[in-house]
């Protein structure tokens, strides 16, 4: 039915018409009201486009909402500001819209339901399904499982909710809520339904009010509280505690948790929901909400059964984690397995850095098929009976505490797209050796083309003796990893390069154990950087990872987290939680390679970078990484290039057959792996490349800042320009700062006063690969 209208009651211009029916259209109609499609009946201007639905239409200009009593709705045409969202929905308001000065914005149909609902007028509702998420499967999504009740914006799927066909997100009972309620802690006056406005924070859980959904609330007190928080009991008895009843405490509480043993005074809110907390008034026994109100069954894709809540008066070793739980546990009767909570949904498989493979969670593992079975993490004894992680195929077992510890430091895998990423290789390859020109008798490669140099190079094992006298040998270092060179390695007959055989084998690309974002690291060479896990500054070969902007050196790259060290007798295993004193330079750090064995051995990750050999020109010989005091006379302790007295408790620099001791960062220098003899072409103030020099004693004065120049310079290659600098001034700005932080990797350390009842400060300042202590007396 047709039926022509006059046109001022809508701000038209031509008259409009009612139609029942919306007939066939060659273009869509858009309501200019709320902005949705016309499909039913509406009003309609027969000259242009405009349409409005029947109840956009009929919508009154102001409403006096019983969910807002403090002031009316307002219609306005559009929104009052930019960035406009619906309270009620949580969605953007691009049309006309009800609107309230204390920040309340409705669409027209959020604002006409949420009125016929506190009115009791669900007509729209009555013939919509109601589901019960356990039996409604279909619907069990990933979409699904991220939304949202539009009442207390609490999941959908955690209560009985109406189907989607209705238009809005909402549970059954938050529909069926009382208008008023009386609270036990504000018996003063009743709390009203209203709508959630940014004014009060619920004084349950002390969140701030969000501006979405409904709360219970008493303005002229102001005191508000979710609809979720009102639905507490105050008091509880429960079978986990059955000689007294507990009772539910607003105020802050001191006390821990009796089942999660967690404490709310120094946890947020997000963690624990802090100030909901049960507690027994005859004695000390408490608990917090979410663990004094657990749910009564948990279903999650990864396990084919439910778990069911099952009270327990003792303590239990949980089957996924093999750690201690109280009172509050979950079972699946079919497979007997008694779980914390927080354990049923434990991801079932995740990767690493410390393995290339995705290891998998399982309940138990079989004793002959895991001999080893110490965590690859901690070092500590996995029991196999209870839950872990593994790679069978490697026989690589870490507990389920260590592996999901942060959780940056490891990545979920969807199972279903494990045999992809389990066939994952890298584009090009990783041979770091072109081609094999010659090889001997054993199969050993004698000539190599290496990616690296333009030239051949050549396999030696005899350079050494060759120069017993060692007077050739006194500034070789690798290209590689820029230590001293020792044998065998690699070496070119047409110019300086030379190549440790191990160094030469280093793949283009490479996963490192301590790299967090697990990414394929490129070999490069050509480039001065830090490296960012021991600090020091080199000039070799580094891996390196483009999205995070890092270098590690490539002594760093290839060292294991299970170690052998000429120091010590016993393996040593890299643990990210151990707290001790590096025996090396007596600094007390977090993170630290330690003996298990006897628990007397520990090496900090820069100390581990010292060459166990150093030349220096105060002696003929080499200088060997000594460990342990050669003379105990307190008068013979000194270092014999800077002259000053030496700490026992360090390690040191020694040459046995001179008696000649140095401290380490005087043997080694503040650059001792910036290769001398190497060419640097980077700076802009100077035409000719400049070669880098170690000058031991002071020479010529540097052309930036005018003093004698003493350590690493560079000098100008031409033979006719006496330009010198030091390094220090024209280094490039990425390499000033004195120490960088190591958010990518795994080895972050905490530094402390090393010194026990000492009366002074210590300042640690970190050049390469040692630290210099500078002391300030109090």
């Amino acid at each position: 039915m047709d039926m022509e209208i006059g046109s001022q009651h809508f701000g038209h211009q031509h008259p409009v018409v009612f139609k029942d029916v919306l007939s066939d259209q060659t273009k869509e109609a858009i309501c200019l009201r709320c902005g949705e499609m016309v499909f039913s009946s509406s009003f309609s201007c027969m000259e242009c486009e405009f349409y409005l639905h029947k109840k956009c239409a009929e919508a009154p200009s102001k409403i006096d909402h019983p969910f807002h009593r403090n002031h009316p709705l307002v219609l306005l045409p559009e929104p009052s500001y930019k960035r406009c969202f619906c309270n009620f929905c949580g969605k953007t308001c691009e049309k006309s819209v009800y609107h309230c000065s204390c920040k309340l914005d409705f669409h027209i149909k959020c604002a006409l339901f949420s009125l016929n609902m506190a009115e009791k007028k669900l007509e729209e509702l009555k013939h919509i399904t109601i589901k019960v998420p356990l039996l409604f499967t279909e619907d069990n999504n990933k979409e699904l499982e991220k939304l949202d009740c539009f009442m207390c914006w609490e999941p959908l799927l955690e209560s009985m909710y109406f189907s989607l066909d209705c238009g809005f997100n909402l549970h059954k009972k938050c529909v069926e809520l009382p208008h008023e309620i009386k609270y036990p802690f504000h018996k003063r006056h009743p709390l009203i339904l209203q709508f959630n406005v940014d004014q009060f924070s619920c004084k349950i859980c002390l969140q701030k009010p969000s501006g979405k959904g409904f709360v219970y609330s008493c303005s002229p007190c102001r005191f508000s509280v979710h609809i979720k928080c009102a639905e507490f009991p105050p008091i509880l008895n429960l079978p986990c505690h059955r000689n007294h009843p507990l009772f539910l405490h607003v105020k802050r509480e001191g006390r821990s948790c009796h089942a999660c043993r967690k404490n709310p005074s120094f946890m947020t809110c997000e963690e624990t929901q802090q100030n909901k907390f049960y507690r027994c008034s005859s004695c000390t026994f408490g608990l917090h909400l979410e663990c004094a109100l657990p749910p009564l069954t948990i279903k999650e894709n990864i396990h084919k059964h439910p778990f069911s809540l099952f009270w327990r008066q003792v303590s239990f070793i949980c089957d996924a984690c093999g750690l201690e739980g109280k009172f509050v546990s979950y079972i699946c009767s079919t497979c007997n397995l008694l779980v914390h909570k927080k354990c049923i949904s434990l991801p079932p498989i995740i990767r690493i850095p410390r393995h290339k493979h995705p290891i998998f969670h399982k309940y138990f593992l079989q004793g002959h098929q895991f001999k080893d079975c110490d965590c690859r993490l901690c070092d500590g004894r996995v029991e196999i009976e209870y839950g872990s992680y593994s790679c069978f195929n490697c026989k690589f077992v870490v507990h389920v505490k260590c592996a999901l510890e942060k959780k940056g430091w490891y990545k979920e895998v969807d199972p279903k797209d494990i045999d992809r990423k389990l066939a994952i290789v890298p584009k090009m390859s990783t041979n770091p050796i072109d081609c094999v020109i010659e090889k001997n008798d054993d199969g050993e490669m004698t000539k190599i083309k290496h990616f690296s140099h333009e030239h051949n190079l050549i396999l030696s094992k005899n350079l050494i003796e060759e120069h017993c006298d060692g007077a050739s040998l006194m500034d070789k270092y690798c290209d590689g990893c820029v230590l001293p060179i020792s044998n065998p390695f690699y070496y070119c007959s047409e110019c300086d390069f030379l190549l440790h055989k191990s160094c030469a084998k280093s793949p283009k690309r490479e996963q490192l154990w301590f790299h967090i974002c697990q990414r394929f690291l490129i070999l490069r060479m050509g480039c001065i950087f830090r490296c960012d896990l021991c600090q020091s500054e080199s000039n070799g070969f580094s891996y390196m990872c483009k999205k995070c902007d890092v270098h590690y050196c490539l002594y760093c790259a290839t060292r294991n987290y299970r170690i052998k060290h000429q120091a010590h007798k016993h393996r040593l295993f890299f643990d990210r939680n151990h707290k001790g004193r590096c025996s090396a330079c007596n600094v007390s750090v977090r993170g630290l390679f330690k003996c298990k064995s006897c628990d007397a051995f520990n090496l900090h990750v820069d100390c581990l970078r010292l060459p166990l050999t150093a030349w220096h020109k105060c002696d003929e010989h080499r200088l060997a990484l000594t460990y342990e005091e050669v003379n105990k006379y307190s008068e013979y302790q000194f270092c014999d290039i800077c002259e000053e007295k030496r700490d026992s408790r360090k390690w040191f620099y020694h040459c046995a057959t001179c008696d000649i001791s140095a401290h380490s960062y005087c043997a080694l220098g503040r650059y001792p792996f910036i290769k001398p003899g190497s060419i640097y072409n980077e700076l802009k103030d100077h035409p000719h490349p400049l070669t880098f020099v170690r000058k031991i004693f002071s020479g010529p004065r540097c052309d930036k800042c005018f003093q004698p120049c003493r350590d690493l310079v560079l000098e100008c290659a031409d033979s006719s320009c006496d330009y010198v600098v030091h390094w220090d001034c024209v280094k490039p700005a990425y390499l000033r700062s004195e120490k960088t932080a190591r958010p990518k990797t795994e080895t972050g350390e905490i530094v402390e006063d090393t010194s026990e009842g000492s009366s002074c400060i210590i300042l640690v300042q970190s050049f390469a690969n040692f630290s210099f202590q500078y002391f300030l007396l109090l």
